[in-house]
This record gives structure tokens, C-alpha cells and sequence, in this order.
């Protein structure tokens, strides 16, 4: 999540990164996010209802989600390489 965070703030204003937790509290996610979202630009929110990971159909993590105009266009489970990630940043900006 920190390479994420870190190209988040390279399209800050261009792309919205949003974080979501899942099977937490409130309170050790917003702990969690000040440790590793540091850029500012990745809003991070807890999934009470596990209705965003169903929505995406998410059923572990971790897992990103690429969506441009709530629609899904890239997938990706564990990390990605830094690369890869841009690309899909410039790709979603073009």
C-alpha cells in the first residue's frame, strides 16, 4: 500500500485513491492509515457492511481495484510492481 500511496500523490487531483479496510474497528484502521498513507492523497474507509468488497466482488486481501467511472478496469492481488501501478495511472489519465 505505501507504493500506491506514494504515485497516488504524483496524481493528486487527476485520480482519487481510496483505501478499503475490511474486518477491523474504526479505530485501528484510522491507526493503521496515518502510518502508511502519508502522501495526503489516498482516502482510506472502512467497509462496515462489506458492501464495497461486494460490490467488487472482493473476498480477500489484500487486492486492488482499478475503476475509472465506477467501472473496473484493471485487477491486481498483492502487490504490484511500481511500474506496472504508473502504468496503470497513466493509462486511467490518458
Amino acid at each position: 500500500m505505501p507504493v500506491v500511496d506514494y504515485v497516488a500523490g504524483e496524481y493528486a487531483g487527476q485520480v482519487d485513491v481510496i483505501a478499503v479496510a475490511w474486518a477491523s474497528t474504526h479505530e485501528k484502521t484510522a491507526s493503521a492509515a496515518r502510518g502508511f498513507l502519508t502522501s495526503g492523497a489516498t482516502r482510506w474507509l472502512l467497509d462496515e457492511d462489506n458492501s464495497i468488497f461486494a460490490a467488487f466482488e472482493v473476498t480477500y486481501q489484500p487486492v486492488g481495484v482499478f475503476a475509472v467511472n465506477g467501472v473496473e478496469v484493471n485487477r491486481w492481488f498483492g502487490s504490484i510492481p511500481e511500474q506496472e501501478l504508473r502504468q496503470a495511472f497513466m493509462d486511467a489519465t490518458a
